[in-house]
This record gives C-alpha cells, sequence and structure tokens, in this order.
C-alpha cells in the first residue's frame, strides 16, 4: 500500500522550549528570557515545559516590521 503524496503534517498545538526557539528562530536563552519576562506564556504538562502555538503566534504579531 503506498502513501498519498499530498499528507500535510498537522501543525503542533504546543512547542517544548527547543521547538519553540526553532520555529522562532531563537536560541533556547532567549525563549527562557520571554518567558521569565512574562513575554510568552509557558505551561506545564507534569515536568515538562510547553509554549502553546497560539502563544507563539501572539508573540510573533506583536514584532515590529521593520528594525528599530
Amino acid at each position: 500500500m503506498s502513501r498519498p503524496d499530498n499528507i500535510i503534517a498537522a501543525a503542533p498545538l504546543a512547542y517544548s522550549v527547543k521547538g519553540a526557539a526553532a520555529a522562532l528562530s531563537l536560541s533556547t536563552t532567549t525563549i527562557g528570557r520571554l518567558i521569565a519576562a512574562d513575554v510568552l506564556i509557558a505551561r506545564y504538562a507534569g515536568s515538562k515545559l510547553l509554549i502553546p502555538a497560539d502563544e507563539i503566534n501572539r508573540y510573533l504579531a506583536t514584532l515590529p516590521y521593520e528594525r528599530e
């Protein structure tokens, strides 16, 4: 049985710190600082720190269009 070529992967609902850093092209240190400053809101699933995808999108919407 072959797989169709048009399968689209579902977007993640949440990201790890490493995943959020990769998605935003930032360092994990920067993600940690944004979380500590309450700029990005993270949640815990047990001991795993997760950043909801909508929180990443909200953060992106706050960024300027041009360099300051």
